[in-house]
């Protein structure tokens, strides 16, 4: 029995995001900021804006017919769609969305909060549905 191509069985990732072409090496990043600058930027509210700017982005390149959407991951294997996420003091993250076609709201400190986001076709003849971001009073739509 021959043994396919070891190339097969390298997974690929299922998207990409355009203009990522590399992770900083976020400790020398961190280790430059000034204490302050340190503490704002590890806030759920600056994790919330840099999503933001990436959903943002990502939806520059899509199809007329294509959405990003996103999903809360639960720690019991269930997923909140994503209609709006916000801050919830400094580490926390606020979801509103839906959990089985039933309204939900969905509270998680930001270490412990998992997303996935992906594309998906827009079947109805319908505006693109956008998805809400709040950070210090102020909505970014995305």
């Amino acid at each position: 029995m021959s043994m396919p191509n070891d190339d097969q069985y390298i997974r690929q990732p299922y998207l990409t995001l355009p203009g990522v072409t590399g992770m900083p090496n976020l400790r020398e990043v961190i280790a430059s900021m000034p204490e302050e600058q340190k503490h704002r930027f590890e806030s759920s509210g600056e994790f919330i804006k840099r999503l933001a700017h990436r959903v943002t982005k990502w939806r520059e390149g899509l199809a007329d017919d294509e959405e990003p959407a996103i999903f809360a991951l639960m720690s019991t294997g269930d997923a909140v769609e994503v209609h709006t996420l916000g801050e919830d003091g400094h580490s926390s993250v606020v979801v509103e969305g839906s959990l089985n076609g039933s309204p939900c709201m969905f509270i998680s400190h930001q270490s412990s909060f998992q997303i996935v986001c992906y594309t998906r076709k827009i079947v109805e003849e319908k505006p693109r549905r956008k998805i809400g971001f709040y950070v210090g009073g102020e909505e970014i739509e995305a």
